[in-house]
């Protein structure tokens, strides 16, 4: 039988993303929805999907908040515990920058608040049978991938599914806005993506790891939009497990008055955030792909 996951990223990370969220699930054609476990909102957030029919899915993060594993990391985070790198300076400075030992290091500490976050979803979610993915889509890096592969073989979690961002290239262009997809960055980050899902899914193979077949949301991303969304799934007839993803949850005018990092309140201030809302509460998304 076909799978169609209609996720939303960033569950937890504040009360009002996960509110937002939420609706879209009560309301709309969401079906998924990722959580981030290192937030202070998450017991509260926990509570509005207790007991729902939602798929809910680990979204491993090590560049936005504080590490909750009680080691003292010398690398992954600052002297307050605060994650500070990015997804291209991380794979920039592992694969350029560091020798052999400042990469074993690095590897560890990610391993450990790996674990550390992995325990804690287990445990608030009452199940050790989880499905994972990244905040940033960090696990696409190679040796993050590695460093979940060895997770694997060594915790006692039996893993459901591993987000693949294996994305289709398809034409959505109905106004000037959506061709700036195209145009910039999420064109080039499509190919980008797409060349290490094909290492990953070799990975997962050997591994015998589930994984999604196909994946929309890089091409759009920030910008998603109906249209793309049924020309991304014309492209993945065969594919039997699909993840469609969007970024509906916004923050509240008093949670981004506390917001300490500028880039990831201009991201979850971004008025797209409401229109991808839009698009999820659509009724014809709910009739889609099925």
């Amino acid at each position: 039988m076909r799978q169609i996951y209609i996720h939303a990223d960033d569950f937890g990370n504040t009360l009002n993303i996960s509110r937002s969220i939420y609706r879209c699930f009560k309301e709309g054609a969401l079906n998924s929805t990722s959580i981030i476990v290192n937030s202070a909102s998450l017991e509260e957030s926990l509570r509005l999907i207790e007991g729902k029919n939602i798929r809910k899915v680990l979204h491993l993060n090590i560049t936005e908040g504080e590490a909750i594993s009680t080691q003292q990391f010398q690398y992954l985070t600052d002297k307050k515990r605060r994650f500070f790198r990015t997804w291209q300076r991380l794979a920039f400075e592992y694969y350029t920058l560091w020798g052999k030992k400042r990469k074993a290091a690095i590897k560890a500490e990610i391993k450990e608040e790996f674990k550390s976050q992995i325990l804690l979803y287990c445990e608030k979610i009452g199940s050790r049978s989880i499905n994972i993915d990244s905040h940033q889509h960090f696990h696409t890096i190679p040796f993050i991938c590695d460093i979940l592969i060895e997770l694997k073989r060594e915790m006692d979690i039996e893993i459901l599914n591993i987000r693949v961002t294996k994305e289709p290239l398809f034409w959505a262009v109905g106004t000037i806005r959506d061709l700036k997809n195209y145009l910039g960055i999420n064109f080039f980050v499509h190919f980008l993506l797409n060349f290490l899902s094909n290492k990953m899914i070799a990975k997962f193979d050997k591994e015998s790891i589930v994984y999604n077949e196909a994946f929309i949301g890089v091409l759009f991303s920030g910008d998603m939009t109906l249209k793309a969304i049924e020309k991304g799934l014309q492209k993945c007839k065969k594919a039997k497990r699909v993840e469609i993803l969007l970024h509906p949850g916004y923050i509240s005018k008093e949670e981004a008055e506390h917001f300490r990092d500028d880039q990831f309140k201009r991201w979850y201030t971004d008025k797209n955030r409401k229109r991808e809302m839009q698009v999820l509460l659509n009724k014809k998304l709910q009739t889609l792909g099925g």
